[in-house]
């Protein structure tokens, strides 16, 4: 085998290409991780107002005092922690929609259409249990994948309030189903 040997010129050349190569790696690399903490809060914000919207229904049409209850709380919450989000993604430069998809737009309008006992159990089901189910996973996924130390902060901070609604949830669906 013979040994290739390159003169101090072409060995900078091949350093620089290296050390370039290196570099934009790197910064694809943060370029991805950016790009997981954007996806998290749009999808978060989503969430958010998906939930304020309808437990803003809910206030008016519910007909528990259970699932009345829940939806004031959820507004309450809800609200609170979309404020601190909007602040949070604008210091980062990123922009969140405060409004529900057309996805979940679409589940708003469905529920609206509800009355009575089938409109508290569908909101229980959908917008308590399986939002916040949703909502747990995502910022449970947000606290340990997040790459912006405050991405990651909010999402650890905001969690365990998250498993309280879902608490709430999972117990005012219980109660409006045996009705």
């Amino acid at each position: 085998m013979t040994k290739t040997t390159f003169s101090p010129m072409k060995k900078i050349a091949i350093g620089a290409a290296v050390s370039l190569l290196g570099a934009i790696a790197a910064s694809s690399m943060a370029h991805a991780a950016d790009s997981y903490d954007q996806k998290f809060l749009a999808k978060a914000a989503d969430s958010g107002s998906t939930e304020i919207a309808a437990s803003k229904v809910a206030q008016t049409k519910g007909s528990t005092p259970e699932v009345k209850a829940f939806a004031e709380s959820m507004v309450t919450d809800h609200t609170k922690v979309a404020d601190e989000l909007k602040q949070l993604a604008a210091a980062k430069k990123i922009t969140v929609s405060d409004e529900p998809s057309k996805s979940h737009q679409a589940e708003i309008t469905k529920l609206n259409g509800l009355e009575g006992k089938k409109f508290d159990e569908e909101y229980a089901k959908k917008i308590g249990v399986d939002a916040h189910k949703d909502a747990v996973k995502l910022f449970t996924d947000a606290s340990k994948k997040a790459t912006d130390p405050d991405v990651k902060a909010f999402a650890a901070k905001t969690l365990p309030a998250l498993e309280h609604h879902l608490q709430m949830a999972t117990d005012m669906h219980k109660a409006v189903t045996k009705k």
